[in-house]
């Protein structure tokens, strides 16, 4: 029996992620009341349903039970998709490699002729992203300019979810929420937006993206151009005196 490890862990969360963003944007930009991803056997991978979802949604979530091992021995016969339309709406099966499909459902009447095309590109993506292939130029340039700008669109929202999970952006929050509170003891509470803004501004950067070189720095040009001139000398040299120290001991303590 192999055991899991943390960062086995890590990557599966990653990978549910990146199924469901893409569910997601698939929702966003068709007619699809509820995308879900299931293997062949039946177990759902991933799904995107709404908060709110009419009734005719759950009869035909019933009816995907039902057609399920009739669609899953097409698929093994090599069936690229399957339309089913009912009374009450349509359910797309799409084939997703070997043993697994995505299922979009459509409530009531509608015009699937963009949505075929727009599930066939979501289709690609799911299918390149479940297979875990690389993110390589050599990869992207098998795909239609459309699927690889998807492909490239959901890697930058992993990276962003991955980077916000990160001990690096965790510790520039919490600097960020500290030199928030330091601000606000001087300048107020409404000071503090319009002030970071400015100095973000003027080194060019944002929190998330600071670095332990900058955050001093940061601290110096509040205090030099805002603090100084509005507070006067004092204040800004017991600022100078406590702040600068302080954020490099949690910069340098910071686990």
């Amino acid at each position: 029996m192999v055991k899991k490890t943390k960062e086995d862990l890590e990557d599966v969360s990653l990978l549910k992620f990146a199924l469901v963003s893409q569910l997601k944007r698939t929702y966003e930009s068709s007619d699809a009341d509820v995308l879900l991803f299931a293997g062949a056997d039946g177990r759902i991978y991933a799904s995107y349903i709404p908060d709110s979802i009419g009734p005719k949604i759950f009869e035909l979530t019933n009816l995907i039970s039902h057609n399920l091992l009739h669609v899953s021995q097409q698929l093994a016969m090599g069936l690229k998709q399957s339309v089913i339309e009912y009374d009450f709406g349509t359910v797309i099966f799409s084939s997703v490699g070997r043993g697994a499909l995505l299922i979009s459902l459509f409530a009531g009447k509608a015009d699937l002729s963009d949505d075929m095309h727009k599930i066939q590109v979501a289709r690609e993506v799911i299918q390149h992203i479940f297979e875990q292939r690389p993110m390589t130029a050599d990869q992207l340039s098998n795909y239609s300019e459309e699927v690889a700008s998807e492909l490239r669109i959901l890697a930058k929202i992993v990276f962003n979810e991955m980077y916000t999970q990160s001990s690096e952006y965790k510790k520039n929050m919490e600097i960020l929420a500290d030199i928030k509170e330091k601000i606000t003891g001087v300048m107020g509470r409404g000071e503090v937006e319009p002030t970071l803004a400015m100095a973000f501004n003027e080194i060019a950067s944002s929190p998330k993206w600071m670095t332990e070189d900058l955050w001093p720095l940061l601290v110096e040009m509040i205090i030099r151009d805002q603090i100084r001139p509005l507070h006067g000398d004092y204040v800004a040299d017991v600022c100078e005196a406590e702040w600068i120290p302080d954020i490099k001991h949690k910069l340098e303590s910071f686990v």
